[in-house]
């Protein structure tokens, strides 16, 4: 296998803002109490700019809020008038959400809830006695209240995958990117036009990323086995050698690889297999052959079979496809 190719494969791989007023800092740590950052309290609204008629998405207000000793009770099912979409995420203390009128989920730090206004759900800061963890800390959380056509896919997606609530690490990237733009308001920063958009398309792929195979290293067994794809995917081996290198049977590698990646071992090798064999039809002119060869493939029928099951057309036809739009532009 030519090295060279192989590296140079993995090197590839609006608005204005209105600030509302500020309440004392807080501070985030992640599951583990290391700091994390710094952040006041506070909300901010956004004003549609641009000349497009209807964004796909479309940043209507965000902020971080500490609810204690108060009455914090909304209704969802009254909310028409609000609209759009609701996602809200707890950073410390507890609150509780409410689906359908009698599945009741405790919100602690790390859980939060996605919702489509109106909907038939309630969410509120629960009494001392529901609750011990808001009687000391209340409830603190971030939010994000945003609208249009092209976030009904993610909200949908996310429902299907997890139901109204949800679970992320303190640390991982969605919420990493919320604060770092919650930190550039805080300093009186304006966003670029489109730039709520930007962000939004940004923070629900992390989110979705997050929920289907979160970015956690994760154990050593499931380390070892992605670094051995990455490193002998060219060559004609499979599951079982890299459960035998990691001393493990090949049930226990899949079981443990699916729960903390989303996806079996066999699907995450198959995938680094397309994706270069894509590199190779679209930058050489390497034959079918070789390039099934390069790859991993059994044979170049059985990478045809490959292909067409997961882009719906021939190794041939793609590049083929993707010459002649190279030479219309």
């Amino acid at each position: 296998m030519n090295a060279d190719k192989k590296l140079l494969f993995f090197n590839i791989l609006c608005y204005n803002y209105i600030e509302r007023g500020w309440k004392k800092q807080g501070y985030f740590f992640d599951g583990k109490g290391n700091f994390l950052m710094e952040y006041a309290y506070g909300n901010f609204g956004f004003l549609k700019q641009g000349r497009m008629e209807q964004p796909p998405l479309v940043l209507l207000d965000l902020g971080i809020e500490r609810r204690f000793r108060e009455t914090y009770y909304f209704e969802n099912s009254v909310r028409a008038s609000y609209g759009g979409y609701l996602l809200q995420f707890t950073l410390k203390g507890c609150g509780i959400y409410e689906a359908y009128g009698h599945t009741c989920h405790k919100l602690t730090p790390g859980w939060g809830f996605f919702s489509k206004m109106p909907e038939d759900s309630r969410y509120y800061l629960p009494s001392p006695d529901i609750s011990p963890e808001s009687s000391d800390e209340g409830w603190e959380f971030f939010y994000l209240h945003f609208d249009g056509p092209a976030a009904r896919p993610f909200y949908e997606t996310v429902r299907t995958l997890t139901g109204p609530v949800f679970s992320l690490a303190a640390s991982c990237p969605p919420t990493a990117l919320f604060l770092r733009l919650f930190e550039k308001l805080k300093n009186k920063e304006t966003l670029a036009l489109y730039e709520g958009s930007e962000f939004l398309y940004r923070f629900l792929a992390q989110l979705l990323s997050e929920l289907e195979a979160p970015s956690a290293k994760g154990s050593l067994l499931v380390q070892q086995a992605v670094s051995y794809f990455k490193n002998h995917f060219s060559e004609r081996k499979g599951i079982g050698e890299a459960a035998e290198l990691c001393n493990v049977s090949q049930a226990h590698l899949t079981r443990i690889f699916r729960q903390e990646t989303g996806q079996t071992p066999l699907q995450y090798l198959t995938r680094i297999r397309m994706e270069y064999a894509l590199f190779l039809l679209l930058n050489t002119q390497d034959s079918m052959e070789s390039i099934s060869e390069a790859c991993g493939f059994l044979n170049r029928n059985y990478f045809a079979k490959v292909f067409r099951r997961h882009l719906g057309c021939s190794p041939t036809e793609y590049r083929n496809r993707s010459a002649s739009l190279t030479r219309s532009t």
